[in-house]
């Protein structure tokens, strides 16, 4: 829960493990409404679900469960919000596309393959049919190669739309 008290006006900032977010308008005599609900974006998994809350000048934070850190503008609720990301775990490798130089990946090893963009930064986690622990990954033109620990080396096809 964030408070933000201007103008004599009490909002509040709740997160809740439904995926979503809400700002609050408090009352005199306590009592509360929801003045706008703010959803996560994300694939709807539990990784999803929103455990902590912050309420600072103009912006509200957000973070999931997996890591994902939300800001948006108090003043503009209906703006996207600005996400960060990455990993949880410790990076085991990392790559560069040679179609593209600009574009990064890097794994972790619990099987998150993370893209992230030269002078921007994270741009996405990379899905995969399976989610095996990976030690290492190197990127051809059209195609990545993972190694796990379970010693089984993997092709996968890198598609235009970020999946795999």
């Amino acid at each position: 829960v964030a408070l933000f008290p201007p103008l004599a006006l009490l909002l509040v900032l709740t997160v809740s493990a439904d995926k979503s977010a809400k700002v609050w308008h408090i009352s005199e005599d306590n009592t509360g409404k929801v003045k706008k609900t703010l959803l996560c974006s994300g694939s709807g998994g539990v990784e999803d679900m929103l455990v902590g809350c912050l309420w600072l000048n103009d912006y509200l934070v957000t973070v999931s469960l997996g890591g994902t850190i939300s800001i948006y503008i108090a003043s503009d609720l209906d703006k996207a919000p600005t996400s960060f990301s990455g990993h949880m775990k410790n990076v085991s490798s990392l790559t560069i596309l040679r179609s593209n130089p600009r574009v990064l990946l890097s794994c972790s090893y619990d099987g998150l393959i993370v893209k992230w963009i030269q002078g921007i930064g994270y741009s996405g986690k990379l899905q995969r049919k399976e989610n095996s622990q990976i030690k290492s990954l190197a990127a051809a033109d059209e195609e990545i190669v993972t190694s796990g620990f379970d010693n089984k080396v993997s092709v996968l096809l890198i598609l235009f739309n970020g999946y795999l």
